[in-house]
Formats: C-alpha cells, sequence, structure tokens
C-alpha cells in the first residue's frame, strides 16, 4: 500500500511470537533470580560468621569467577537463551559442570541463609534454587536447537552438582 509503514510479511507466520515466547519466561527466570539474590544480600550480612560458611561463600566465589573467564565475557548471557554468535564452551569447568554459575550463585547465598536465618531468606533461597532449576532445563531445551553437539556433552557432564544432578 502507498504510504503504509508497516513491515512486509515475510512469509514466516508466528517467527515473532516464537521468539517473544522464548523471551517472556526467560526475563522471567531473570527476574526471580535476581529478585532472590538481592533479597539474601539485603536483608543480612554478605559475610557468613563461621569459618565454614566462609569457606563455601568463597568456593562458590572462586567457581563462578573461574566459570566467567572460562566462557569469555562476550560469550555470557544472564537470559537463558544463547547468544545469535554464542559458541559452545565444553572445557575448563564446563568439561564436568553444564551449569557451573548457578552453583556458584547457591554456593554464595546458601551460607549467608544458614548463618542469619531467618524464614523469608530461607524462603528466597528456595524460591532461588526452584528457579535456576526450572532455568537450567529452559536453557537446555534453547541449547540443544542452537548447538549440534550438545546432547554429547550432556551425557559427559553433569547439570549443577557432579555425580548427582
Amino acid at each position: 500500500m502507498p504510504g503504509c509503514r508497516c513491515q512486509r510479511n515475510t512469509g514466516r507466520p508466528g517467527v515473532i511470537f516464537t521468539v517473544m515466547s522464548k523471551k517472556i519466561p526467560a526475563y522471567i527466570f531473570v527476574f526471580l533470580q535476581l529478585s532472590s539474590l538481592m533479597y539474601i544480600m539485603i536483608s543480612g550480612p554478605w559475610l557468613a560468621p563461621s569459618i565454614n560458611g566462609m569457606l563455601v561463600e568463597v568456593a562458590g566465589l572462586f567457581l563462578g569467577v573461574v566459570a566467567i573467564l572460562t566462557m569469555k565475557i562476550g560469550n555470557f548471557n544472564i537470559a537463558p537463551l544463547p547468544k545469535t554468535d554464542g559458541v559452545l564452551v565444553t572445557n575448563g569447568v564446563y568439561s564436568m559442570l553444564r551449569h557451573p554459575m548457578y552453583l556458584a550463585q547457591l554456593l554464595v547465598v546458601a551460607p549467608l541463609v544458614f548463618d542469619h536465618f531467618t524464614w523469608p531468606r530461607l524462603i528466597a533461597v528456595i524460591v532461588l534454587l526452584i528457579d535456576l532449576v526450572v532455568k537450567l532445563h529452559f536453557e537446555e531445551k534453547q541449547l540443544m536447537l542452537k548447538f549440534e553437539g550438545y546432547a554429547a556433552y550432556m551425557e559427559k557432564s553433569w547439570r549443577l552438582l557432579p555425580y548427582i544432578y
């Protein structure tokens, strides 16, 4: 139509809906994750007072830093959607764990909750745990669609906890 500023139909019905239907849950996962983490961080101290708690926290921080450095910052995405130009990382800590950054978050906040226990903080860490488990299943479906070798990688690695899950 003359003067129409509408997008041309490319013959691929549902493409916009499909992309949006993946982004909406992805960002809900991120919102729940960040909300839980933020609540835990503002509702108590950032350092566990017990030696064991502090060691677990440090292990979590170390694992998170190693995972980010292994993945490389440009390949990192907070949403559980693979980047268009992303690459599948299966070396380093990723050779054993598919989601080391999720485990790192849990290792950092669990001692904070248990050393400074309140029911709301416990609920926040449970929400975080459930959110991360559902998020990683969602993410793995997206990664299987993007990377041919992801199914083989899944057979050789653990999701979150070595020898358990």
